[in-house]
């Protein structure tokens, strides 16, 4: 099992393979992840504020994976175990293809042979969920044990898209904290915040 990019998610039918560019492949987003886990893991003095400048690092996958796992203990554990429960469930939809009685024979082929030619994508899009969830998971306990107040990026889509699950984590959860997420601007400059107080 490896960490790398696959790629949007892809729409299989009998027709051909499109790609649903909404619906981006999560390793996109798991170097903030990551960037975020390294910038905020260490020790606070309380009522200071702190400035990370990211150091724009590019890590290999191997780094990213090693980084996600030092954080996140079960965190290749539970991308086998979602990984064996896609390709059941995509044995199933091969299964399910061939009882189509909707399609044609050639339509079902063709579907067959689309999903076939699919299956690693799919599997490894699921294996880079499974990480990125595993990361912001540990990301919110770290961020929750450390006490902080909110953590500040200026925006990009990535770092919203990551303080965004953080916040559907917290609701999730219960845990005794509330996270509000916020987009302003800054002396000219656009910024994202996800602002965090005990309950």
């Amino acid at each position: 099992m490896k960490l790398t990019y696959a790629g949007p998610k892809p729409l299989i039918s009998h027709s051909g393979i499109v790609f649903d560019r909404k619906k981006e492949d999560k390793y996109r987003y798991i170097p903030f992840i990551v960037s975020l886990l390294l910038a905020l893991d260490h020790d606070y003095t309380s009522s200071q504020n702190y400035t990370y400048t990211p150091d724009r690092k590019h890590y290999s996958d191997e780094e990213l994976l090693r980084i996600i796992a030092a954080h996140c203990q079960n965190a290749k554990t539970e991308a086998q175990r979602r990984l064996s429960d896609k390709a059941a469930e995509l044995d199933e939809e091969l299964r399910r293809v061939q009882s189509a009685l909707s399609l044609s024979a050639e339509a079902r082929a063709v579907l067959r042979t689309n999903l076939m030619l699919m299956r690693d994508y799919r599997l490894q899009r699921t294996v880079n969920k499974s990480f990125y969830y595993s990361a912001a998971a540990a990301l919110v306990t770290l961020v929750a044990a450390k006490r902080l107040r909110y953590i500040q990026t200026p925006f990009t889509p990535e770092y919203f898209h990551v303080f965004h699950t953080m916040e559907g984590i917290i609701r999730r959860r219960r845990l005794a904290l509330a996270a509000q997420l916020e987009v302003y601007e800054e002396k000219g400059e656009l910024m994202v915040r996800l602002a965090l107080a005990g309950r």
